[in-house]
């Protein structure tokens, strides 16, 4: 009897021992980030292979997103339809931001230039940002335009992370070290609030930031590869770079 009550205790023992590697081993690959979580209100699918920025304009009613597979330039509506792709072929697009005069900046991360493509004729005007990082393939990934003193903000990736500010002419008014994120895919300037919101790839978080890069609230976002932010009203738009989807969360508060 004494026997058969230890061998049932032993079985029981390793049961809770089983079921709890077995509970460990079932989570060790999902990463969750850390940070406050935002209010995923819906998201949809994208024709447009893997999108790499994006932009809004003023209506709050269209989106602009590059393609870093198609390297083509596309205006989506926030449902994620596509209205109209563009004739511009880049090298390695990266970033989009509406401009002034109907006209957009693209970022090209291998070259090293802010592209003006002025919508109403497909013309362009190339610009070369000159600094120094230590990987072409972790060049510049995002833009975005400052309405409010003309100024423009483009990002390199990692390598390092650095939020650069840049004059009228495109060359740099200052540089400013990011550190509280793995790498840095996106950026967008909210004209109203005068502040920046970047998202990080890697580290899945998206980040509200003052105009020198400091960061001042993250919140974690469950997305392989975010790598695009737009903001409107009460809403935060991102793509997904390896899943081709846009994601629509409320802003908080």
């Amino acid at each position: 009897m004494l026997l058969s009550k230890i061998h049932i205790i032993r079985i029981f023992i390793s049961v809770i021992i089983l079921t709890t590697v077995f509970s460990c081993s079932d989570n060790s690959d999902e990463f969750i980030p850390a940070g406050d979580q935002l209010e995923l209100i819906t998201k949809y699918k994208l024709d447009v292979l893997e999108p790499s920025g994006l932009a809004i304009d003023k209506s709050g009613m269209v989106l602009y997103t590059v393609s870093d597979h198609s390297n083509k330039v596309y205006k989506i509506s926030t449902e994620g339809d596509i209205i109209k792709s563009f004739d511009y072929s880049g090298n390695d697009l990266e970033g989009v931001s509406v401009y002034k005069d109907k006209k957009l900046l693209l970022a090209e991360e291998r070259l090293k230039e802010i592209i003006v493509l002025d919508m109403s004729n497909g013309n362009i005007k190339r610009n070369r940002i000159s600094y120094h990082n230590n990987d072409e393939n972790s060049g510049i990934e995002g833009v975005a335009y400052n309405s409010n003193d003309g100024s423009i903000f483009i990002l390199n990736e990692k390598d390092p992370g650095l939020l650069m500010r840049l004059r009228f002419d495109f060359s740099i008014i200052k540089s400013y070290d990011l550190t509280f994120a793995s790498d840095y895919s996106g950026v967008f300037h909210d004209s109203e609030k005068n502040e920046l919101w970047i998202v990080s790839d890697q580290s899945k978080t998206i980040n509200k930031c003052t105009l020198t890069g400091v960061k001042q609230k993250s919140y974690s976002v469950h997305i392989n590869k975010v790598e695009g932010i737009a903001l409107s009203n009460d809403k935060i738009y991102v793509v997904s770079d390896a899943d081709a989807y846009l994601y629509v969360y409320k802003r908080p508060q």
